[in-house]
């Protein structure tokens, strides 16, 4: 799907409406059910093993047991596509995951995303599946929060938990390399979706704001390409033209195969 969000009409499109496995696109829905529902500006939280990613097996570079601010942790989740803080946040907002993830399914509705269903914080459940129309709701809203458009933009950072400063790079390499400013940038990836990407451009091109939303890519390099080619061909020139291709661009979400190999061994001790 290209849209233009200025004018809100589709440019182009292809099965629009086809339900499938959105991945840590999940994460934007995350973010917007934080911000709207935790009163406390000062809340922190910690890695613990309630985090732990039984499903693929991933890791989380965040110590475990650190109090982390929730800013700290929304940073780690929507720049890096952290799966810990994401599911650390989900139980920081005074309310129990199960009741989280309720809120978030009850805003996807509220949104007339009909398509959309959610069973986890993180996105690593097959489970959470929605279409590129609905994602073009989910992104429009998202662009009324201005931490989300900071942290979508933000191409590596520091999180700080504790006494530990812990790099962390963004997960799309268009952002990464500043190649485009984002207003909205969302990467996800595991077997069952494909690579996937929400990406809205922050600057105007032709007087209009661009969006693309590609689901089920083949890899990481060609997600990157897609949108690159398609934000060109309306009109938006990439700042610097760096080559993308399998070898180049280094996937901070390829964990899964590895992860999930490391999951099975793990259970069949």
């Amino acid at each position: 799907m290209v849209y233009d969000f200025t004018h809100n009409k589709v440019l182009e499109s292809r099965s629009p409406n086809s339900i499938l496995p959105i991945a840590s696109v999940t994460k934007l829905m995350t973010a917007n059910v934080f911000l709207e529902n935790n009163r406390n500006p000062n809340c922190s939280s910690s890695i613990t093993d309630e985090d732990y990613d039984h499903i693929k097996g991933t890791r989380t570079k965040l110590p475990k047991y650190t109090p982390i601010s929730c800013n700290e942790l929304l940073k780690a989740m929507l720049v890096h596509s952290d799966n810990y803080a994401a599911h650390a946040l989900s139980r920081s907002a005074g309310m129990s995951r199960a009741q989280f993830i309720k809120k978030m399914n009850q805003k996807a509705q509220q949104l007339g995303m009909n398509s959309t269903r959610f069973s986890d914080s993180s996105g690593l459940s097959s489970s959470n599946v929605s279409s590129p129309m609905d994602l073009v709701k989910l992104a429009k809203y998202s662009l009324d929060k201005q931490l989300i458009k900071t942290l979508s933009n933000t191409r590596a950072t520091y999180i700080r938990a504790g006494r530990h400063n812990v790099f962390m790079q963004n997960t799309n390499k268009l952002v990464r390399e500043e190649m485009f400013d984002a207003a909205i940038n969302k990467t996800g990836y595991i077997r069952e979706s494909g690579y996937n990407l929400v990406f809205v451009n922050k600057h105007q091109c032709n007087r209009s704001t661009i969006g693309v939303i590609s689901l089920n890519n083949a890899s990481s390099a060609y997600r990157s390409n897609f949108t690159k080619h398609k934000l060109e061909e309306y009109g938006c020139l990439a700042a610097n033209d760096v080559e993308i291709n399998e070898f180049n661009d280094q996937d901070f979400e390829n964990y899964d195969e590895q992860g999930l190999a490391q999951l099975i061994e793990q259970v069949a001790k």
